[in-house]
């Protein structure tokens, strides 16, 4: 096999940049065998790959719940708490049947306007009344097609179905925040707790867990539960909501005839978002020698008068254990420039220092850094 300059022109065969491994070497067996650097993470010798995990034995851990898989992130949730709340401003479907057609198609077409329908989908939707569903939203001017043309549909002719008022990706999201948020309603109302239920039962099931914190804390106003499911009033939501306790899909429930108090119960908590890591600190490494500065003049400051202890350092270093420290250690422990900072190159001139006067030897060795002949005649003086 050819290799190749980054240029694209492959170099003369003697300048040929051979790849290096690391000799066999008591320091590296030392280092590799290091119980202190195993619990301060070091496995491999630098510039190895990872270490991979180490084989168990015994059968395979458990597959997890599918449901597990795919949890709902905050930034998708809340793109799903948007869809509804606009299909419930909007009164798209007067009913629950309706109500939730309506945001199916809500989010399928999220991004283009468009979205497909098909005969099974009332099906797997459980429906009353598909055409009266179809109906309901078609007379508003909302979906644009026909009952008689979404019933009849097969998945090899599809019917395609405009969306008027939901053009050109107003909620400003991609394809996968979509596909995912459609995916949890999906999963939610096919839940098996849900199993033969009603539409009515499952919408207000799922709009209550698409409004459940981080934990699966639930806290919202009675209203809104009946205006985002189209439910006929607050009678029927005390009803489904003792009917969603009594199947431990939400557990307990506090009601005050304002807001609604809930969580998650045991088997419907994955429903709930998860909730966003803590940031990641910026990837800076801010210099910490004044860049404008010569490099020996910086060596100067770092190291000063400084160069046997840090041979007596690296001696006590390897007596403890059993191999010497490598560059990244030493340089963390002085105080240096490490490798990701921009005057790294200051650390480099350090070492090349202390081998030339030297205090210290095993340059070029994994773990070989030792005291060198300088610092020994030093001790005997």
């Amino acid at each position: 096999m050819t290799q190749h300059s980054p240029t694209g022109e492959a170099p003369p065969p003697g300048q040929i940049r051979q790849p290096r491994f690391h000799r066999p070497d008591p320091d590296l067996a030392a280092a590799m065998e290091c119980v202190r650097c195993h619990e301060d993470g070091v496995f491999n010798p630098p510039g190895w790959p990872p270490k991979p995990p180490e084989r168990r034995e015994g059968p395979p851990p458990p597959t997890p719940h599918p449901n597990r898989d795919l949890p709902l992130t905050l930034h998708k949730m809340e793109f799903l708490r948007e869809v509804w709340a606009y299909v419930a401003s909007k009164q798209v479907g007067s009913d629950p049947d309706a109500r939730y057609l309506a945001l199916v198609c809500a989010l399928r077409g999220a991004i283009r306007g468009k979205v497909y329908l098909l005969g099974q989908d009332m099906r797997i939707l459980r429906l009353e009344d598909p055409h009266a569903a179809l109906d309901d939203l078609i007379s508003s001017g909302w979906l644009v097609t026909t009952p008689e043309r979404v019933i009849e549909s097969h998945p090899s002719d599809p019917a395609l179905c405009d969306l008027p008022d939901i053009e050109d990706n107003p909620w400003g999201i991609g394809q996968g925040v979509r596909s995912r948020a459609s995916g949890w309603v999906g999963r939610a109302m096919a839940h098996k707790k849900m199993r033969k239920k009603p539409n009515r039962l499952r919408l207000t099931g799922a709009y209550l867990a698409s409004r459940a914190e981080p934990g699966g804390r639930i806290r919202v106003p009675r209203v809104e539960v009946t205006v985002a499911c189209a439910l006929s009033g607050p009678d029927e939501l005390t009803e489904l909501l003792a009917w969603l306790e009594r199947i431990e899909w939400i557990t307990p429930v506090r009601d005050d005839g304002a807001v609604i108090e809930a969580e998650l119960g045991e088997t419907t908590a994955w429903l709930a978002p998860v909730a966003p890591p803590p940031p990641t600190p910026p990837r800076t490494s801010p210099a910490t020698t004044p860049l404008q500065a010569p490099v020996g003049e910086r060596a100067d400051a770092l190291l000063g008068d400084r160069a046997a202890e840090v041979g007596r350092w690296v001696d006590g270093y390897r007596s403890d254990h059993g191999h010497g420290p490598s560059w990244s250690t030493v340089a963390e422990h002085f105080g240096w420039p490490p490798r990701s900072a921009p005057d790294h190159d200051v650390t480099q001139e350090i070492f090349e220092r202390l081998g030339r006067r030297g205090v210290l030897t095993g340059f070029g060795v994994p773990f070989g850094l030792r005291p060198g002949a300088a610092l020994s005649r030093e001790d005997a003086a």
